[in-house]
Order: structure tokens, then C-alpha cells, then sequence
């Protein structure tokens, strides 16, 4: 829900750098702050994602390991 929104705004501002580009006198200002809102964008998508697998896995180490840990207890 939080990448929708950024999208979202990220295409906002860079939709208006990039006309505000067609009319300025030196558009290159405006580029970068459309060209970086991209980047920025992307760059956090991909800190979340690493995230968000991060926690995938530590839940499924702690599955398996509760799992053998239940398995353990019926042994004895």
C-alpha cells in the first residue's frame, strides 16, 4: 500500500517538473528533479523489498525451528 502511494506522488512531481521543463528558460534543474524522483523511488522500493524478504525469512527460520523443536519434545 505505501509503493502505491509513493508511485503515486512520484509521478506527481514528475509530471510537473517535466512541464515546467518545457517552458523554462534552463530546463536541466527540472530534469533532475524528475529524473530523481524516479531514482528515489526506485531506491526505496528497493530497501523495501530487501526488507520485507528479510523478514520472510527470519519467520520462516523460526517456523522450522519450532517445527523441530515440537518434533524434539515428542521423542522423549
Amino acid at each position: 500500500m505505501k509503493t502505491i502511494v509513493y508511485f503515486i506522488v512520484s509521478c506527481f512531481i514528475s509530471t510537473f517538473a517535466f512541464w515546467g521543463a518545457l517552458v523554462a528558460r534552463n530546463p536541466f534543474p527540472l530534469y533532475g528533479v524528475g529524473f530523481g524522483i524516479w531514482a528515489l523511488f526506485i531506491w526505496g522500493y528497493n530497501q523495501r523489498s530487501k526488507k520485507e524478504a528479510d523478514k520472510r525469512f527470519q519467520e520462516r527460520m523460526f517456523q522450522d525451528f519450532m517445527r523441530s523443536k515440537n518434533r524434539n519434545t515428542n521423542r522423549w
